[in-house]
């Protein structure tokens, strides 16, 4: 036979096609079946996809049922308006990336939510296009695939407004990506593993809340979107040669307030941020601890205000790259592990300014390639003997006015302290 297969593929035959087949019975006629604004509540068992709904019901699997698109497509389809998908396992779809094959898409679908399901095994976990209003609520989406390169999206939001996205576990993605897409609220989710844990771009007027990110590549990451509202998230242990916390590039307007970001490489990265001219990025009451480095600016943009935050156990709170310090940023009231003044008038702020300047500890912060030599005796006796006598004027780097004596408490938010924050 397979000699025979060799002679025809050199006489330049076509390949033989093969029908697929399937020991499964399709979902879509029990689809078909149920009426509209009906529930359908399949026997228990594994059906066969893709299956579409295109009108109001509601699919309950009741943690019984799964659907498998035996490696090919996209699984579950929907499309139209005030369709519910609950307790169901949808797993199996095909791998095209050029398809964007997923376990779940919502095509132009309207006021529909999608809760309690278990998706695994696919491409993309759940892929929104041109959706708008819709719920995915208490999802566990989990990637297979161990490569970057070959993984899909855990959740794709492509021109798709007004979406609450909540509650759900996200482990082992690429991405959460936001595309062309605003007012969409990203709340107490659990996302671990991945490249990117948020990825907004030119996504603006959305908010992330209450999220967990653990051991991505990057926590939050915002190009090119304004007016993003990132509160009360938990951003730890993005690490390795390009691990940041959060990461912003020319996005303007935005307010970061009461994150705790622990634990990465770098806990912020800022490129030419603000972009827009009079615009204002705010900072506040945030925790930063245990990074290499707290805050990295790649320019010294105005615009950035920082109060109320607190730095503590970093090996460096400030870097800035290429010989530019953080003068053009305001630093109001945050709390330093190493500021080394006193509060004798007892109003929570100390008597003298804290300052950061650039000795030869941060020769690294100019020369990338000394990294490797951070925190080594060679730098720590250096530095010693330029802070002793330095042959020249060290660089300042940043000034706090009146620094916090203790780590103040957490403010008011200013975005995201309710649904209706941005947009009803």
């Amino acid at each position: 036979m397979r000699i025979l297969w060799l002679a025809l593929l050199a006489l330049g035959a076509s390949s033989p096609t093969f029908a697929a087949t399937s020991a499964l019975k399709p979902l879509q006629p029990l689809i078909d079946a149920t009426p509209d604004g009906g529930v359908l509540k399949p026997p228990v068992g594994v059906y066969a996809g893709p299956a579409t709904i295109n009108r109001p019901m509601t699919l309950d699997g009741a943690d019984a049922v799964a659907i498998s698109g035996e490696g090919v497509g996209t699984v579950l389809i929907l499309t139209g308006r005030q369709i519910t998908v609950e307790r169901v396992k949808i797993e199996n779809s095909g791998a095209r990336h050029e398809n964007l094959d997923s376990c779940l898409r919502l095509d132009k679908a309207s006021f529909s939510v999608v809760r309690d399901n278990d998706l695994e095994g696919c491409l993309i976990g759940v892929d929104l296009r041109d959706a708008e209003s819709n719920v995915v609520r208490r999802n566990r989406i989990h990637g297979t695939e161990p490569e970057f390169d070959i993984r899909g999206d855990g959740m794709r939001v492509w021109r798709s407004d007004n979406n609450r996205i909540e509650d759900n576990v996200i482990i082992d993605h690429r991405d959460v990506l936001f595309e062309y897409s605003s007012h969409d609220k990203l709340i107490g989710n659990v996302i671990s593993g991945g490249r990117y844990g948020t990825h907004f771009m030119n996504s603006s007027n959305n908010l992330a809340r209450g999220n967990t990110y653990d051991f991505n590549t990057v926590g939050l990451f915002s190009m090119y979107s304004d007016n993003l509202c990132l509160v009360e998230n938990r951003i730890i242990n993005a690490n390795g040669p390009a691990g940041i916390g959060i990461g912003i590039k020319e996005a303007s307007g935005l307010t970061i307030e009461n994150n705790e970001i622990f634990g990465n490489a770098i806990g912020l990265y800022t490129d030419g941020s603000p972009f827009d001219p009079g615009s204002v990025n705010t900072f506040r009451g945030n925790r930063w601890a245990f990074n290499a480095i707290a805050i990295e600016f790649h320019a010294n943009n105005a615009g950035n205000v920082f109060e109320r935050n607190a730095f503590s156990n970093n090996y460096s709170d400030v870097a800035a790259q290429g010989g530019v310090g953080a003068t053009a940023t305001e630093w109001r009231g945050n709390f330093w592990d190493a500021y080394q003044g006193f509060d004798r008038r007892g109003r929570g702020g100390g008597d003298t300014p804290f300052e950061i300047y650039a000795y030869t500890d941060q020769l690294w912060a100019d020369l990338p390639m000394t990294s490797f030599y951070r925190a080594s005796l060679v730098f720590e006796a250096i530095d010693f003997l330029a802070r002793l006598a330095p042959f020249s004027k060290p660089r300042l780097v940043l000034r706090d006015e009146e620094p916090a004596t203790r780590p103040p408490s957490k403010p008011p938010l200013d975005c995201g302290s309710t649904d209706d924050a941005l947009a009803r």
